[in-house]
């Protein structure tokens, strides 16, 4: 009823629950895929727990990223995963006010102290998108209680307090999976707002 009403259908919707042939072999193969992937995210604190030598189990992760063109309309994003899902309420765009260059650093320091004017807002886990010299300048402005880790684009390597002349990601690993999966959805919600500010700028001027 809600299918023929929603797309304000005249024939009746008929849903079939096949017992047999290729459309049932489908969906066995979806539910066991599904219940592997349930698994394998009930395990997912533990793994990134081990993986970054952290003393508790994140289940909190903020990643952090800066977007810009040769240093203008500079950006900024902060993406949560909290479980291993994307936590919309609390991503942030944030526009660069402080820094007038192509400064990476500069910026992510500013995004990051701004973003975190709350302490009850800390997240158990940073995340930036970057490598050793991204790490080492937000480093002394993030709360020692909090884990912090850069994630490489290049070869997937991860940088953190445990890890500071860097570690090779294990890119098979669900653990691993997802600090990509979160890098790059992070990267992605930054460049959208870049291309947003540009396209705003270029209509007012």
């Amino acid at each position: 009823n809600f299918l023929q009403q929603w797309h304000k259908l005249e024939n009746p919707v008929t849903i079939i629950t096949p017992t047999s042939g290729h459309e049932a072999a489908l969906i066995r193969y979806a539910t066991v895929s599904l219940e592997h992937y349930q698994r394998r995210q009930a395990t997912l604190g533990q793994n990134l727990k081990k993986l970054l030598a952290l003393p508790i189990i994140p289940t909190t992760i903020d990643c952090f990223d800066i977007s810009h063109k040769q240093g203008h309309a500079m950006v900024g994003a902060c993406v949560r995963f909290t479980n291993g899902h994307p936590d919309k309420p609390f991503f942030r765009h944030f526009h660069i006010k402080t820094v007038h260059q192509n400064n990476d650093y500069a910026s992510l320091i500013e995004v990051i102290k701004r973003r975190y004017k709350h302490a009850h807002d800390l997240p158990d886990l940073i995340l930036i998108d970057g490598g050793k010299g991204q790490l080492s300048s937000v480093m002394p402005h993030i709360p020692p209680q909090v884990a912090v880790a850069s994630l490489a684009k290049r070869e997937e390597t991860l940088f953190s307090r445990h890890f500071p002349e860097g570690k090779k990601l294990d890119i098979q690993s669900f653990a691993g999976q997802t600090l990509i999966a979160l890098r790059d959805y992070t990267h992605h919600f930054a460049i959208s707002f870049h291309r947003a500010t540009e396209r705003k700028k270029q209509v007012l001027s």
